[in-house]
């Protein structure tokens, strides 16, 4: 234990105590041994924090929040805790995912083979199938996109021949401390999703190499917004609506942005063409296209709408044939 690498896995939550628990309890599962847990929670507003007071211990510290900082804020908070203890890692770990017993071993064992890797994932499966929904992505700078797969063979051949453009997922990211006092906190005015390709943009442009260990997995919940759109929660299509045109501007500027800007409008489009008869769904989709043409930033509520002109005009042009077809696969 002692010669293993210090990590502070973070867990963070939000009135959902039942699947932190059982991320915490999974954990300990591991055979990974120099490890601390801290549960941040997010401002819940459920009995969350009496019950996951019960998890405090000496590897588990629960630090309570008392407004919902957002995912980048949760992280932000679990990066400084990081850096003050002395940790040489970070683990982002949702908390609605469970871990093989060797995932932080091998992902550990990864980053430590080699100095010019930044961030580390383990493949991503769905919860119960198994079956792998990715296994890897890379930043296509010059055509203004990025690309992903499930395919383990196609992420092989990616890494070969980009290995220094790999984008990873914020599952379950493996952070080290060098490369957090290098490039610095999440960027908290995305607040939930796309922080972590904004993160991993960040990792590759430091010079570091973000790579996927395909001898270790994370499972996690399925949220299809293609297969079961109706059960997606309004402030998921919200920031994935907003944030997908922020991640751009970002990255490429105002003008060189509107290509793929206007691409993920059309995606997100379609996604609220299968959002009928969920008029809060496709109100928060309207809402985050709007404010990410805006640029805006914050938390997403219930009250947030879009003009109601824009919103007319986007229903009208919804109404177009080529928006019917279904979108393309999504991230998670």
């Amino acid at each position: 234990m002692d010669q293993q690498p210090l990590v502070l896995i973070v867990v963070l939550n939000w009135n959902d105590p039942d699947e932190t628990i059982s991320a915490v309890e999974s954990i300990f599962q591991m055979d990974y041994a120099n490890f601390r847990v801290l549960v941040i929670d997010n401002g819940s507003t459920d009995d969350s924090v009496e019950r996951l007071r019960g998890l405090v211990g000496e590897r588990v510290e629960l630090v309570e929040v008392a407004v919902n900082t957002g995912y980048t804020g949760g992280c932000n908070l679990g990066f400084k805790r990081a850096l003050e203890m002395g940790a040489d890692y970070a683990w982002l770990l949702n908390n609605d995912t469970t871990a093989d017993t060797h995932t932080l071993s091998s992902v550990v064992a990864l980053a430590e083979s080699d100095e010019r890797i930044g961030l580390v994932s383990p493949l991503i499966a769905r919860l119960g199938s198994r079956e792998v929904v990715m296994a890897g992505a890379w930043w296509d700078k010059d055509a203004r996109t990025y690309n992903d797969t499930h395919d383990i063979d196609l992420a092989k051949r990616w890494a070969v021949e980009h290995p220094d453009a790999g984008i990873l997922f914020g599952t379950a990211m493996l952070v080290p401390a060098r490369v957090i006092r290098k490039i610095g906190m999440m960027d908290d005015k995305f607040f939930a999703y796309y922080e972590d390709f904004d993160y991993s943009i960040r990792s590759l442009d430091a010079g570091f190499r973000n790579v996927v260990d395909w001898s270790s997995s994370i499972y996690h919940v399925d949220k299809s917004m293609t297969k079961r759109p109706h059960e997606i929660k309004p402030h998921y299509w919200y920031y994935i609506a907003r944030n997908d045109r922020r991640l751009w501007r970002k990255h490429l500027g105002p003008i060189r942005s509107l290509r793929i800007s206007w691409w993920g409008t059309n995606r997100f489009i379609r996604y609220m063409n299968r959002c009928k008869g969920d008029p809060v769904a496709r109100e928060a989709i309207i809402a985050g296209i709007w404010h990410g043409w805006l640029n805006k930033t914050g938390p997403y509520s219930p009250n947030i709408r879009a003009p109601r002109v824009f919103a007319f005009l986007v229903g009208v042009y919804a109404k177009r044939p080529s928006l019917q077809r279904p979108p393309e696969p999504e991230r998670l």
